[in-house]
C-alpha cells in the first residue's frame, strides 16, 4: 500500500547536490493513526521506513523492493498533532549490481527524529 496521499503529502522537493530533501505533511486524519494509538497517535516505525522507500523511489524514478535495512533509528516520537511537518533527506544513493544503497535522515525543526540505511532493487513490473 503507498501511504503518499493517504498518510502524507509531498509540499516541496528539493535537490542539492545529489541530496534530495522533501518536506512532507501527515495527514492526521488517516485511518494509521486513528488505529495506533486512538486518542495519542504517534508515527509507526514501518511507515517512517515506507515512507522513506516512496520518496527514494521519487529520487530514482522507479519502483524499489526493500532487501535490507542495514541500520534503523528512531530518535523520537512522531505525533502528526505536535509534528505535522518532517523533512526527509535522501542522501549517499548509490547503485552497486542491482542494488540501491541510500540514507535517509527525518526532521523537524533542525531536530533529527529518525534516521533509516536501507537497501532495494528494482521492483519488477
Amino acid at each position: 500500500m503507498r501511504l503518499e496521499n493517504n498518510l502524507y503529502r509531498v509540499e516541496r522537493r528539493h535537490d542539492d547536490a545529489g541530496v534530495v530533501s522533501f518536506d512532507i505533511c501527515l495527514n492526521a486524519d488517516s485511518f494509521i493513526y486513528k488505529a495506533h494509538f486512538p486518542g495519542e497517535p504517534v508515527t509507526p516505525g514501518v511507515c517512517i521506513v515506507q515512507i522513506s522507500a516512496e520518496l527514494l523511489e521519487k529520487c530514482l524514478g522507479y519502483d524499489l523492493l526493500i532487501v535490507c535495512l542495514k541500520n534503523v533509528k528512531f530518535l523520537a516520537v512522531i505525533k502528526p498533532a505536535d509534528t505535522p511537518s518532517v523533512t526527509y533527506t535522501v542522501s549517499k544513493v548509490k547503485s552497486e549490481d542491482s542494488i540501491v544503497k541510500a540514507q535517509i535522515e527525518v526532521s523537524s525543526s533542525g531536530v533529527v527524529l529518525a534516521k533509516v540505511s536501507l537497501e532495494a532493487k528494482k521492483k519488477l513490473s
